[in-house]
């Protein structure tokens, strides 16, 4: 799993910047909250991770999924 470094706030940049046209992103709530992005595309799938670095995993594993085929 790749981890991504800096605070809550640069992950959530850094997830913007590399993804924000496919997808939504959003920061937990709560302590321990999961990170969750939602597809801008097709149904608006909503994805969850306990960390920045697994929602990347699972956001590059959906789109390759969903769009690349």
């Amino acid at each position: 799993m790749r981890r991504l470094i800096g605070s809550r706030e640069q992950q959530l940049v850094f997830l913007n910047i590399h993804w924000g046209v496919q997808y939504s992103f959003a920061a937990p709530t709560v302590p321990g909250g999961p990170w969750t992005a939602t597809a801008r595309f097709g149904p608006g799938d909503r994805l969850n991770g306990e960390s920045a670095g697994e929602l990347l995993e699972q956001v590059r594993r959906h789109y390759r999924v969903s769009v690349v085929g």
